[in-house]
């Protein structure tokens, strides 16, 4: 048996020692054992795989293949392998030009590790070339964040599932190593259930005593923007702040920037390159604070991260554990601020709701596939009312359930009888609000911090920190913030307007004039929108106005005459008309004569509305908002102006209806529309 402590010193130098635990995992890795090794964030899991890899491949040759859920991970852990000498490869969806050289370099044997996607796992293709070589070239099988593979924990994917079909071909002497740091009793038992009730378990105490933790309750968005200005300059170094919404990211990080601090916002939506450009600067501290969803997530490592600042509450404690456990990890002490807000849990009770398909909405897309095999994806979109990113779990959930098939883009019914598992479904939508109300006494909860999630997370270990305000009875940052500060906030929001960019395309397969392109005499221009719906500022003011008064009152027509005169003058808007409603005639129409009455321009009755639709948010696909809008609006040609028209409405959120009526409004010979809203619904509940 390997002299393991002297492989560690070969690559970390003569004073490297294991942490506990960490030998012992490898140990059983090489004598051939299955392996889950649940541990806190920073002990050094990758080194479990990655240790053992290196072994492996100088006495057997064979390639370890690591199974990893997120891209900023995988490129995380090849800056890890490298540490070690080892020659680490990815395949994912941002590097498919590369997929034929480092196929290549697989079959030649100088590849150490591959890392790939479970999604990879859905391509049949890539599935046949994995099963033809699993017994001839793989050493090792890791499963990285292996609490995604149970449908019991906080970050379940379905493609996680795909897994355990591989681990079934799997010789019984290759050895599986299985990692993650947010594991309660419940996920592991599915996850033993799942790989093997024989696997070894490597479990450790979950307390990180460089953290020390803050619970500071501010009711209001402006309140958290003034304590965030007020104590960033008291805490060293760099770190994170993490929002719930992309809106959110986007308000804190133009925040910041207008206060001086160095600042970017990472969320799914961010283009790769800029991603990229994102971290780099943060790890190389080129930037004070990375603004944060959770996109930017699990097994990301950087050492001397010095704080972590929760901008809203997270969902449960796994989520906020895994979240605090970016900061600390080579540093004697770290921050981890939670700020506590009024809409928290809205947003997480939306999350909870969409997260995992319910068997109601399984139901309608296994009838849809019944009725009508051989859909492609885009035709759900056309006949069933649900978000694209929902049907698009549904539909990935029933194929690694073996209900559905695809042939190439189109989707069949297997032969299995479809039975939906109710109880289950309930079963995992109150876990999420059993988690959410343990996370809401974590925020009230006089013991400490540390220790109240340690045990939430079943650890036997679990300890005092000795750290966090609670053990010490003292704030370690102030928990008021001055009034002056929290009215600049307040300004600062109700100026904070955004463009709404013009839609360029029409729904998938719509075509106008045989063009799916919006062809560019027709295309609204960008527009503004004053408000985001509901938030502090004029997005209240907003939200009470239409349903409390029943009218818009002078103060928007103020604050949107400020923000529009210019506007007006620099695209040489010369008229003005509104979206009109069945259900509220006058309450648009009457805002829209006031501003244009104080904007100096005529305003003109050019739309109207043929019948009673359905409101836009109530249907959840462009397809159908497409179409609704279509259907209800028609342009009274004898009235429309030819010049440059202000269209004005309430709100916006898909932006189909400005793109359709701008459309029929060119159509019938109007100048240039430039759409504006006092207030956007649009990403309210958030995304990665």
């Amino acid at each position: 048996m390997r002299n393991l402590l002297e492989e560690l010193k070969k690559y970390y130098g003569k004073n490297a020692e294991f942490r506990q635990g960490q030998e012992e995992a490898i140990s059983s890795v090489l004598a051939g054992k299955r392996t889950l090794v649940v541990q806190k964030t920073g002990w050094g899991k990758s080194l479990v795989y990655f240790l053992a890899t290196k072994i492996i491949r100088q006495e057997t040759n064979k390639v370890t293949l690591i199974i990893s859920p997120l891209l900023a991970l995988m490129n995380n852990q090849i800056e890890s392998a490298n540490k070690l000498g080892m020659n680490v490869r990815t395949l994912n969806s941002e590097n498919t030009e590369e997929w034929d050289s480092i196929i290549e370099e697989i079959n030649n044997n100088n590849v150490d590790a591959l890392i790939i996607s479970p999604e990879r796992l859905a391509n049949d293709d890539f599935k046949e070339m994995l099963t033809a070589n699993l017994t001839v070239n793989v050493g090792l099988f890791v499963v990285d964040e292996a609490h995604c593979i149970s449908d019991w924990g906080h970050d379940f994917r379905p493609d996680y599932r795909r897994i355990v079909d591989i681990v079934k071909l799997l010789p019984p002497n290759i050895p599986i190593v299985a990692t993650t740091a947010t594991a309660n009793n419940r996920v592991v038992n599915d996850i033993k259930a799942q790989l093997g009730n024989d696997i070894i378990i490597s479990r450790g105490g979950l307390v990180r005593e460089s953290l020390a933790i803050q619970v500071i309750k501010l009711a209001s968005k402006e309140e958290r923007l003034a304590w965030l200005t007020s104590n960033m300059d008291k805490i060293p170094g760099t770190g994170i702040i993490y929002c719930l919404t992309v809106n959110d990211c986007k308000l804190v990080e133009k925040w910041l920037k207008e206060k001086d601090y160095t600042c970017e916002s990472y969320y799914a939506a961010v283009a790769k390159e800029k991603k990229e450009e994102i971290i780099e600067k943060f790890m190389n501290n080129h930037i004070k604070v990375l603004v944060a969803t959770v996109a930017f997530g699990m097994g990301f490592d950087k050492k001397d991260i010095s704080f972590v600042i929760h901008f809203q509450k997270p969902a449960n404690i796994v989520s906020y554990y895994q979240q605090i456990g970016r900061a600390g990890r080579a540093i004697d002490r770290a921050y981890a601020i939670l700020l506590c807000g009024s809409e928290d849990d809205e947003i997480n009770n939306y999350f909870i709701d969409s997260a995992f398909p319910t068997e109601k909405t399984m139901d309608e897309v296994i009838n849809l596939v019944m009725k009508n095999p051989g859909l492609k994806k885009t035709d759900f979109e056309r006949n069933i009312n649900m978000k694209p990113t929902r049907i698009e779990k549904c539909l990935k959930y029933l194929l690694v359930n073996g209900d559905i098939y695809k042939d190439g883009p189109k989707y069949y019914k297997t032969p299995r009888p479809w039975e939906p598992d109710l109880k289950k479904s309930e079963e995992i939508t109150e876990i999420r609000k059993n988690e959410l109300k343990q996370m809401n006494e974590f925020v009230h909860t006089s013991d400490c911090y540390m220790k109240y999630i340690a045990n939430a997370l079943d650890d036997v270990e679990s300890k005092p920190c000795e750290c966090c305000t609670n053990c010490k009875k003292q704030n370690i940052f102030d928990i008021s913030v001055s009034l002056a500060d929290v009215g600049e906030a307040q300004l600062f929001i109700k100026k904070d307007f955004n463009v709404i960019e013009p839609r360029k395309k029409w729904p998938i397969s719509v075509k106008i004039s045989d063009k799916n392109m919006i062809l560019s005499e027709w295309l609204c221009e960008p527009g503004w929108v004053l408000s985001n719906y509901g938030d502090a500022g004029w997005g209240k003011h907003v939200a009470e106005c239409k349903y409390k008064k029943g009218a818009f009152d002078e103060q928007l027509v103020d604050a949107s005459v400020v923000l529009l005169r210019e506007f007006v003058a620099e695209g040489k808007i010369e008229w003005v008309t509104s979206i009109p409603s069945l259900r509220r005639p006058e309450l648009v129409r009457n805002f829209a004569i006031k501003t244009a009455s104080r904007l100096g321009i005529p305003y003109v009755e050019a739309i109207i509305k043929t019948n009673n639709g359905r409101c836009q948010k109530e249907l959840n696909t462009g397809y159908l908002q497409f179409q609704n809008a279509y259907d209800t609006f028609e342009v009274l040609s004898d009235n429309v102006v030819n010049g440059n028209v202000l269209l004005i409405d309430d709100m916006v959120d898909s932006r189909w209806t400005f793109t359709v009526c701008g459309y029929k409004l060119r159509d019938n010979g109007c100048g240039k529309v430039y759409p504006f809203a006092l207030a956007n619904t649009a990403g309210r509940n958030g995304d990665e």
